[in-house]
């Protein structure tokens, strides 16, 4: 009988032990929880305040909000949502729309030196993105692209292209031989098999790189405070240029940019809510994929 009850034991010793841990380790969570969303009430808390109570106290909560902040910080953003909009929108479907291709072609077709083709893509990952402004500005610059959203466009769809080759040809890879087997008994061609067999299946990881895309792109200010100035700035640009207007010298600017960037926050939470379980769902895909 003790036997028997040997195994009962050790599960009875293993979670004791569990939970022996449990507490300390929730507790470390809670800090990290805790540390992580300061940034976020500091940001709302004081976008509701006025300039010297901020001063005179950053972190005290705002009893008396000054809702006027936000109309103002709204009213110095509003023209750059559309332009931001778009270029986000156009890289993101651009950049899932290649990456897909390029990550199926590496993934189903034979041709000489595939290897030695995707292992350069991927050394694109190992170099910083700071390291190649200056050539990528003289490009723009030279191609006549000073200006315009398309000057910002195409760097985000080549930049785009790394991240995506390298996961998504993993996750084409680990789609089952027989799905293709078949399709060909049927007579389906690449381009039958790349949108009927490889987009769907996998769709779920295409989403999480978009939305990782998504949060990236939206909030950039190095790239697009170098293509783009004026009426043509992206939300980000825009928030961080502003000027008190001329009616209230007084008005402390800083308080107004943390409405509007609590403004443009909006979206992308929103966003992040609605498809985290496709977040969740493309993440764990890749981890067993890869």
């Amino acid at each position: 009988m003790s036997a028997a009850t040997l195994p009962g034991r050790r599960s009875a010793t293993a979670g004791r032990a569990l939970r022996k841990w449990s507490l300390p380790g929730h507790f470390v969570l809670a800090i990290i929880a805790v540390l992580t969303y300061v940034p976020a009430y500091f940001m709302i808390d004081n976008a509701l305040r006025s300039g010297p109570a901020m001063q005179a106290s950053p972190f005290a909560l705002a009893t008396e909000p000054k809702w006027h902040n936000f109309s103002l910080a709204w009213q110095a953003s509003s023209f750059a949502y559309p332009g931001t909009i778009f270029i986000v929108v156009v890289s993101v479907v651009g950049i899932a729309i290649t990456t897909l291709a390029s990550a199926y072609a590496f993934a189903r077709l034979r041709f000489r030196e595939k290897e030695i083709w995707f292992y350069t893509v991927f050394g694109l990952l190992l170099i910083p993105g700071f390291i190649t402004l200056i050539p990528l500005y003289v490009q723009m610059s030279d191609m006549g692209l000073i200006g315009t959203r398309w000057g910002l466009i195409l760097p985000y769809l080549a930049g785009g292209q790394a991240l995506g080759v390298v996961v998504l040809r993993s996750a084409i890879e680990a789609i089952p031989e027989e799905l293709f087997e078949a399709a060909k008994i049927d007579g389906a061609g690449h381009a039958w098999m790349f949108f009927s067999v490889a987009v769907p299946l996998s769709m779920p990881l295409v989403i999480a790189l978009a939305l990782l895309n998504v949060v990236g792109l939206w909030g950039d200010y190095v790239l697009p405070s170098l293509i783009l100035q004026g009426d043509s700035s992206t939300v980000s640009v825009a928030i961080t240029s502003f000027t008190p207007p001329p009616m209230t010298p007084n008005l402390d600017s800083y308080n107004v940019q943390l409405a509007a960037f609590s403004i443009a926050s909006v979206p992308i939470a929103v966003l992040v809510l609605v498809m985290m379980k496709y977040f969740v769902s493309g993440l764990s895909q890749s981890a067993v994929k890869l």
